[in-house]
């Protein structure tokens, strides 16, 4: 009898242990914050790490998502730097990597060497950018030491920098940033918050800038 007692207690003890595990498991589980509830972005955050051009202080800040192998985001990109030229003072621009690699497969490397480039030298990657631009239909492993070889950069350490990929985590954050937003076409433009998507006519961001500095 006194066995059996034994046994009895030592049931209800391994009972309310097991109980307590239960309530305490399902209370840690009410306090985590999963991310899949968290609300998506509305508006992109420029941080240090992002490459911008014209003062941080500046009245407007254009935001681009861009891809170097896109068509339409050369086309804006040129209409945007040609429009901050005319505001030196008030239009900041940022550039944001959004490449899509299922439809422009070089689009990545691209990215990954204007990031390699800045690597080198901070100031010359809206000059290199201004070149992958300008040779999109020669994108290739050939082109980004070329380019870096115009601009008095070792080719040599930025192809090894393309190869290793040592740029990716700066152009993943942007590409999934990107994500967070919503984005699902390039250019996406977002001027102070706003946000404007496709090819867009250089007097439609000229009209958008002008309203924001009013």
């Amino acid at each position: 009898m006194r066995y059996f007692w034994h046994a009895m207690i030592a049931i209800a003890l391994l009972a309310l242990v097991l109980f307590a595990f239960f309530f305490l498991s399902l209370r840690v589980k009410n306090n985590i914050t999963f991310t899949d509830d968290l609300p998506t972005m509305t508006t992109p955050v420029v941080t240090i790490a992002d490459p911008t051009l014209g003062q941080s202080d500046a009245k407007v800040t254009v935001v681009e998502f861009g891809d170097y192998a896109c068509g339409s985001c050369k086309t804006v990109n040129d209409a945007l730097l040609e429009l901050a030229q005319l505001y030196p003072k008030d239009v900041r621009l940022v550039w944001k990597d959004m490449p899509n690699q299922s439809v422009h497969p070089e689009a990545l490397n691209a990215a990954l060497a204007a990031r390699c480039a800045a690597k080198q030298n901070k100031d010359s990657y809206f000059t290199y950018q201004a070149y992958l631009f300008a040779n999109q239909d020669s994108l290739g492993v050939d082109l980004y030491p070329a380019l870096a070889t115009q601009l008095k950069l070792n080719p040599t350490t930025l192809s090894t920098c393309v190869t290793k990929q040592e740029t990716l985590p700066l152009v993943q954050r942007t590409y999934e940033e990107g994500l967070a937003l919503n984005i699902s076409a390039t250019p996406t433009v977002f001027i102070n918050g706003t946000r404007f998507t496709g090819t867009l006519a250089k007097a439609d961001l000229s009209a958008a800038i002008k309203a924001a500095l009013h």
